[in-house]
């Protein structure tokens, strides 16, 4: 196995999925189209696009020692991803169940999802040091410290800033990539492109917007104000579109694109997910992504 090129700190879990024509209401039984069992998490399936598009990926989160944590650990082992960063953790491995309405296009998402109990094992903080690129999400941010990070002292650093941000120091990674709502809320008296520049220019870094169905934006000094459109897939599901589209875009990052064509692939990614009911399975291969851009061309 290569050395790893990106380290994905933070959430590990299990979903059961079932996919429904419209939710049930209350005391209400619906019939499932389909139900599975999928991994998921905001780092973990970052890490599975990284490792799909080519990048040497390791994983590191908490998981229990039980049978969904077996489970994750044979799907990331499937994928080539680095686990010896992985620790087993007292409570069981964190879960959710995901309702998916094809009638709403959306889900409903209730989460088993315990606190991170134990520090980053020695494996963790020696591949953190050696890897071109940390990605965190909500949780592996806290452990930034005790993996001995900090901007401009080892790898570079991205931040999916999905969950509340209102008090993070953007200028403390490489890479800021909040929602457009949670940096509109952070910044609400500003348009979506003065918000992105006020964040890049003071964080002198990279501030990318996910809009959802409407693509995502950006900005950084260099290149300024950057929008790419959407791309338009049969959807199945949007669960995990947008940690899908978190882990692209550091892939491109890492290969050095511009922002422009970092947009414009990582949406790509994102869309194609859309395809598969869960977060992951569906996520396209390099030569997939390629063909695809090709007809789109």
């Amino acid at each position: 196995m290569n050395s790893p090129k990106v380290l994905c700190v933070g959430v590990i879990t299990v979903d059961t999925i079932a996919l429904v024509d419209k939710y049930p209401g209350e005391d209400e039984r619906v019939v499932a189209e389909r139900i599975i069992r999928a991994g998921g998490g905001p780092a973990s399936v970052a890490a599975v696009t990284l490792a799909r598009l080519g990048i040497a990926t390791a994983i590191s989160g908490v998981i229990g020692d039980d049978e969904d944590g077996k489970f994750v650990l044979e799907t990331f082992k499937s994928e080539g991803i680095d686990t010896t960063g992985i620790s087993i953790g007292e409570n069981p491995t964190a879960g959710s169940v995901v309702v998916v309405s094809k009638e709403h296009q959306s889900r409903a998402i209730s989460t088993r999802q315990p606190p991170l109990q134990v520090k980053p094992n020695t494996f963790a903080t020696e591949i953190a040091r050696s890897a071109d690129w940390l990605h965190v999400d909500q949780v592996g941010v806290k452990q930034l410290s005790t993996l001995g990070i900090t901007r401009g002292m080892g790898p570079k650093i991205s931040f999916d800033a999905g969950y509340d941000i209102s008090e993070f120091d953007s200028s403390s990674v490489d890479l800021f990539a909040p929602t457009d709502k949670s940096l509109l809320k952070r910044n609400s008296e500003l348009a979506l492109e003065s918000a992105l520049k006020k964040e890049g220019d003071f964080g002198k870094n990279l501030v990318v917007a996910t809009q959802g169905s409407n693509g995502s934006a950006g900005y950084s000094i260099k290149e300024g104000f950057v929008v790419a459109q959407p791309f338009s897939v049969e959807v199945v599901s949007t669960l995990g579109a947008g940690d899908v589209f978190h882990g692209a875009l550091v892939a491109q990052m890492y290969e050095n694109r511009t922002l422009s064509e970092a947009l414009r692939r990582a949406n790509a990614v994102a869309a194609l997910s859309c395809r598969g009911l869960d977060g992951q399975s569906a996520i396209p291969n390099l030569a997939e992504l390629e063909k695809f851009l090709k007809e789109k061309a």
